[in-house]
């Protein structure tokens, strides 16, 4: 009985490992990276523009806030696979890409971190409602992420919800290199997200 308890343990590890093949690989801690190519865009025509914006709360929702990479699989379940992670708190990996894209934004003018005592006349929030391994083709795998971006007003009294927009993205992680893929798939949400913003 001892034995078919490890070989089932063993079978369930192997179960949760980068879209559940049967090897069992290494620990691995992966980033979500900025892009370093982003030119800087004039704000469109009509658009608000703004002379100073602080980077305000990055928020990822439940079960996304997690390390472990959350794997949707074929049967449709949604599993944490603890052999491959982000290298610190989603919300935390995700400022510097969202800085980014904001920087690059020609709306936003000088981009500030929630920290900083500089002022500013505006504040983006961000709301991360996925951050997945998509497993359910057994033919691929594919980094996705959707965001929401709130730009909120400065100034004291209620909260002045200027602009607000939706995006999300994703991309090939058939090769394995998640680091790669989810940067590409947070980049592309942010972007949409940015375009969509009314």
């Amino acid at each position: 009985m001892k034995r078919f308890s490890r070989i089932l343990t063993a079978v369930l590890l192997a179960g949760c490992t980068g879209c559940f093949s049967l090897s069992t690989p290494d620990s691995r801690a992966w980033l979500v990276a900025p892009r370093t190519d982003l030119q800087q865009t004039a704000a469109p025509e009509g658009g608000s523009a703004f002379s100073a914006t602080r980077l305000g709360a990055v928020t990822v929702s439940a079960p996304y806030d997690r390390a472990p990479f959350v794997v949707r699989r074929a049967d449709g379940s949604v599993a944490f696979d603890a052999y491959n992670v982000f290298a610190s708190a989603p919300a935390l990996l995700l400022r510097a890409p969202v800085r980014s894209r904001l920087q690059a934004d020609g709306r936003f003018g000088h981009v500030v971190s929630s920290s900083s005592a500089a002022s500013a006349d505006a504040q983006v929030e961000v709301t991360v409602t996925d951050l997945s391994l998509d497993c359910r083709d057994s033919s691929k795998r594919t980094a996705r992420a959707a965001v929401s971006l709130d730009v909120v007003k400065s100034g004291r009294g209620p909260r002045d919800v200027a602009l607000v927009g939706s995006g999300s993205g994703e991309a090939d992680a058939s090769a394995g290199d998640y680091s790669a893929a989810f940067s590409a798939a947070f980049d592309a949400a942010v972007a949409e997200a940015l375009r969509s913003l009314k």
